[in-house]
């Protein structure tokens, strides 16, 4: 997006065409750029084994409704975003607080969980996880450690969101 805008001097209408995506969604993906290289920092840390140790814990936490673990995978300060789009069941609003997170996990966890595979994967660069069921992505989110605890995790279950992803991924 970025590169095409940048360095071919494409339009917004162009990009939105070659990526099959909206017009209004590539403006906003192009300002969430601009705004991303300028950053002096980089945003996530590469995965490392124990950060991927700590993930499959925190999964395995979340499927099995254990509030205690959850409780100390998750830093204190911790967020959880959800993006439904309107489309599917999805928190309407952040979760601040791993003692709030681990009670929405605990509580709802297990029942989403079931049926799913939750396979490891790359996205953007960050720790991430796949949610597949069967052969449909049903979920695609973006792991925060710091500190070694969990400390955000960007979830998105938009059909539309995910459909695009889709085309990215390989089913393992």
């Amino acid at each position: 997006m970025y590169v095409l805008r940048e360095a071919f001097g494409y339009g917004h209408r162009e990009i939105a065409g070659v990526l099959d995506l909206s017009e209004a969604n590539c403006r906003q993906l192009y300002r969430r750029a601009v705004r991303r290289v300028g950053e002096p920092q980089a945003r996530f840390e590469p995965a490392s084994e124990r950060q991927e140790e700590l993930v499959t814990s925190f999964i395995t936490a979340a499927r099995d409704g254990d509030l205690a673990g959850l409780e100390k995978l998750l830093a204190a300060d911790a967020t959880w975003w959800s993006d439904g789009g309107g489309k599917v069941t999805a928190a309407r609003w952040p979760i601040e607080g791993g003692a709030g997170i681990a009670r929405f996990l605990a509580g709802g966890g297990p029942k989403f969980a079931r049926g799913l595979d939750f396979v490891p994967a790359e996205v953007n660069g960050a720790l991430g996880l796949a949610s597949w069921a069967g052969d449909t992505l049903v979920g695609l989110s973006v792991i925060e450690v710091r500190d070694g605890l969990v400390a955000g995790v960007r979830a998105v279950v938009n059909p539309e969101k995910l459909a695009f992803a889709r085309r990215q991924l390989t089913r393992p």
